[in-house]
């Protein structure tokens, strides 16, 4: 079949966040069975796409994102149900490209990576469509206005109404929507048209892990940090977390890795923290954690960093929500932990036991080799796409 991807950012296997990477791997593999096209929007503080992705596509075209909306646009795009991310990535070269690669290439079916993408849909009737929803806008910003105080909450609250109108409308608009896990299924459902919400696991690639080293003493967090959630708990594990960890542990260390850090995160370096900001690759800085934390108590979807973790074979950390949608046994294959006090509990048993860590990473490693194969993943879409065309 041709396939043709619409995406927020440069698709990139080993990118500097899940969702890019995730992406990548998911059209470098897509690109072993099908024709394979990609459309996406670039930044212009934004690597390029992958080179090496690029030349096993049929079709890769860029086109440049502007800058961000001001608050006037985007109170303007709130009143007509937009959220304010939508109203950022609402480009008008983009939704032409659309439309005219449809024409001229004919895609069998055309797939719109995370929501904000399903607004490009609308001025595709006719084609076959799927919406993967990554992370459901409006459940996400309903728990971010809980989170938020004073003025800010009621932006929030402002952008889950928004979010709420935009899925109703772009959910009609695709022919199925894919979510990660039954929680997400359960969100979106209610303002999708009935059976059109369909749960397909991620696979993830299983790189060759490295050595353990029983002298390691650093914590790792990955995540993209113009996603909200990761900010709370990158801001969470610097102030809450990791004093407690370095006041039993003296040599821990706690290294933060991911784009676009805001100024709170920035101001966690220091004193055992680094924050790295955007980096060319996430793996050399996974290959050299000693535990991989992630405290999330915010937003859905899959976390990429949770499955990228198990298939590096890494000692993991995480919240329930972190693990939300992956089907492992707490204890066995990742330490569970959703208090503050629990979550540093773990990471010094952890970081005090090198032998119970590559215990667990190797437990770990073996979950993901048996759930997380991409194949499995490719056969689910392939289903999706004869069911549809």
């Amino acid at each position: 079949m041709k396939l043709l991807f619409l995406l927020p950012f440069p698709p990139d296997p080993r990118g500097s966040h899940g969702a890019s990477r995730m992406t990548g791997q998911l059209l470098a593999h897509a690109a072993e069975r099908h024709e394979v096209g990609a459309l996406f929007l670039r930044a212009e503080t934004e690597p390029p796409m992958d080179p090496a992705l690029e030349a096993r596509l049929a079709l890769a075209v860029e086109v440049r994102r502007p800058a961000l909306a001001g608050t006037m646009r985007r109170a303007l795009g709130a009143a007509r149900g937009r959220p304010s991310w939508v109203t950022d990535w609402a480009v008008p070269e983009f939704a032409e490209r659309a439309r005219v690669v449809a024409d001229d290439w004919r895609p069998d079916v055309v797939q719109a990576e995370l929501s904000v993408m399903g607004q490009y849909l609308e001025g595709l009737a006719g084609r076959s469509t799927v919406l993967v929803d990554h992370d459901p806008g409006a459940a996400t910003a309903a728990e971010l206005a809980g989170w938020e105080r004073g003025v800010r909450r009621i932006g929030r609250r402002v952008d889950a109404a928004a979010w709420r109108r935009y899925e109703r409308r772009t959910f009609a608009a695709a022919d199925a929507v894919v979510v990660f896990s039954e929680e997400d299924r359960a969100r979106v459902s209610p303002r999708a048209p009935a059976g059109r919400v369909r749960r397909i696991t991620p696979g993830v690639d299983l790189a060759e892990p490295a050595p353990p080293d029983p002298e390691g003493q650093t914590v790792v967090l990955v995540g993209g940090f113009g996603h909200p959630p990761n900010v709370e708990a990158a801001l969470r594990l610097g102030r809450a977390v990791f004093p407690v960890v370095r006041a039993r542990v003296p040599a821990a260390a706690l290294e933060i890795v991911g784009a676009d850090p805001p100024a709170a995160v920035r101001a966690l370096a220091g004193d055992g923290v680094t924050v790295t900001g955007r980096v060319p690759d996430v793996r050399p800085h996974l290959d050299r954690a000693a535990v991989v934390a992630a405290p999330l108590r915010l937003g859905g979807g899959v976390r990429v960093k949770a499955l990228e973790a198990l298939a590096m074979g890494k000692a993991l950390v995480a919240t329930s929500r972190a693990l939300a949608g992956i089907d492992l046994t707490a204890g066995e294959h990742a330490l569970v932990g959703d208090t503050d006090a629990e979550l540093a509990d773990a990471l010094v048993a952890l970081l005090e036991d090198p032998e119970r860590r590559r215990k667990l990473g190797e437990a770990g490693r073996a979950w993901a080799a048996e759930q997380l194969d991409s194949e499995r993943t490719l056969d689910a879409y392939d289903r999706l796409y004869a069911e549809i065309r």
